[in-house]
């Protein structure tokens, strides 16, 4: 009992003291009155006991009032200081700070930023007032940068692919065996407030060399209505406006698209997805050029794209939500000589050079001085389906273009037609609603403790190509040593073995309506060729 009124003697009032100081003092007064006896330990009364038990009740109430008090003001104090911050943002203020003086340096925390060296010269290294903005960070298809309240974001993506290819027979001047890397590219993109969006990509492709691939701005009040200029992709053909080269079902496109599809052109383009997603629509102006980057085509080529889903979102039909019809098509005319590719069977590329003549096979080769010039048309319509596991895509196109060559007093005009028709199913129970990144159900991700097989979706499709054959009665190719049709066949199996990365497993069987030069030095001719084809790629 002396240790608890040791422990408790600082909280008594000044009362409590008298009234023990008196009680030891009568205590002292008793014992001198007695016959002196040895002295027994003074114990307070129970009654002051009573009071100190209550006393040190009472402090501790007390002091766990003040903690929760404390906590609860410091809360409150967070929540007000956050909605000061929101309402800064919604009225795009910078933070409140001190002004700066002339060629002071800002203190640390404060919302400036120095210019960078684009600026002018005056302007080097002078602060200037921004706003603030904390940032998230997000990784799934692609690293992402983003404001808090979504108004700024910025994208980074990376496709990486490589090809081992077979040819046989494998003694050609066109097409030989090796690996190749078809393209390499790099994607900026994202928003600059939720009204404007830009894109910018770089691509390295089998020519060896680094270009811009895309680089626009978009203006973007809607989902159903949307502005896009700059360099972009051309809406002729299913098969290029709708798909990206990362979700092909096979490697590359089909023939007619693969020779004569308007890929990336720079332009004006009008688009947008309307009816809640049943309608896909873009009309554009664009500068036409078929080959190279540079715009050498000084008039304009108009184009449209429409695409129809007609029981999206159908309870009596909901095996049909992922149906696809659409059309597309493009007028323009090339006024200046551009120079036209050979058709191949396997790569995409903007130029003639040695890369791409050992990457993929040839058919049809056009003589020296021949050239584009005039009147140009084509048209698609085309036809898909996405049920499950399933994806079958058709597409059947046409058009007409002109040609001539030295010596040529006229610009015959040629007729060009072709097809494909593409079928794949996931036998690992992935299901698709249109062609973009597939996550397997079980990932092979051993490091991650997932040992699954990945996702497995063969394929097979069919593709035919015919142009007139006026190109050789009028002297633009050589008709005994190409051919002016060409069917085509590729059976295989792509695996996924995690989102980021996809393996195609190809045959790629060619058939050719007349014998076309395979070994020019030994002169010998084929009228059909095979490709066994290994593609790895990395998407992020």
């Amino acid at each position: 009992m002396r240790q608890t009124i040791t422990r408790c003697r600082n909280r008594l009032t000044f009362g409590l003291w008298l009234t023990i100081l008196g009680g030891g003092h009568w205590v002292e007064s008793s014992a001198c009155a007695q016959e002196p006896t040895p002295k027994a330990a003074v114990s307070p009364s129970p009654a002051v006991e009573e009071r100190l038990r209550r006393l040190e009740e009472v402090n501790a109430r007390l002091l766990e009032r003040l903690d929760r008090d404390r906590d609860e003001s410091a809360q409150r104090y967070r929540v007000l200081e956050e909605r000061y911050r929101e309402l800064q943002r919604r009225l795009g203020e910078p933070p409140a700070t001190p002004a700066l003086k002339a060629d002071v340096p800002p203190e640390t925390g404060e919302a400036t930023a120095r210019r960078s060296h684009l600026g002018r010269p005056g302007e080097l290294g002078k602060a200037l007032s921004v706003r603030e903005l904390p940032l998230k960070a997000r990784f799934a298809d692609g690293f992402q940068l983003a404001s808090e309240d979504e108004e700024f974001d910025l994208r980074f993506h990376v496709l990486n692919q490589t090809d081992a290819e077979v040819f046989a027979p494998n003694n050609r001047t066109f097409g030989k065996s090796g690996l190749y890397i078809p393209r390499v590219r790099l994607y900026l993109e994202g928003r600059l407030t939720k009204l404007w969006d830009y894109e910018v990509s770089l691509q390295r492709s089998l020519e060896g060399s680094w270009d811009l691939l895309d680089g626009n701005v978009n203006f973007h009040p809607s989902d159903a209505f949307q502005v896009k200029f700059g360099r972009q992709l051309v809406p002729y053909s299913y098969d290029w406006f709708d798909h990206l080269e990362q979700y092909f079902i096979a490697p590359e496109r089909a023939l007619f698209p693969l020779n004569f599809g308007l890929s990336r052109q720079a332009g004006l383009m009008g688009w947008g997805h309307a009816r809640e997603g049943k309608l896909d629509w873009a009309l554009g102006v664009f500068n036409g050029h078929l080959t190279g980057l540079a715009d050498n085509n000084p008039n304009l080529e108009g184009v449209g794209y429409l695409n129809f889903r007609p029981f999206l979102g159908s309870e009596q039909f909901p095996a049909l939500h992922h149906l696809n019809v659409g059309a597309s098509g493009s007028i323009g005319e090339i006024t200046r000589n551009d120079t036209p590719l050979p058709m191949r069977t396997s790569v995409q590329s903007s130029d003639n050079d040695e890369a791409a003549e050992d990457a993929s096979a040839v058919f049809l080769a056009f003589n020296k001085g021949t050239v584009y010039q005039g009147a140009r048309r084509f048209a698609a319509v085309h036809l898909a389906y996405y049920y499950h596991g399933l994806s079958f895509e058709s597409e059947w196109n046409i058009g007409r273009f002109q040609m001539t060559r030295p010596g040529l007093g006229n610009k015959p005009e040629i007729p060009v037609g072709g097809f494909h028709t593409t079928l794949s199913y996931f036998l690992t129970g992935e299901q698709i609603e249109r062609r973009t990144v597939v996550q397997p159900l079980r990932p092979f991700q051993p490091f991650h403790g997932e040992w699954g097989l990945g996702a497995f979706e063969p394929f097979i499709r069919y593709s035919q190509l015919n142009l007139g054959e006026n190109l050789f009665t009028e002297g633009l190719a050589e008709g005994r040593l190409w051919s002016n049709d060409a069917g085509m066949i590729d059976l295989g199996m792509n695996w996924y073995p995690n989102r980021w990365v996809k393996f195609y497993l190809t045959w790629q069987h060619a058939m050719f309506g007349s014998p076309v030069l395979v070994n020019e030095a030994k002169n010998t001719f084929s009228r059909d060729m095979n490709l066994f084809w290994v593609r790895g790629q990395v998407y992020f």
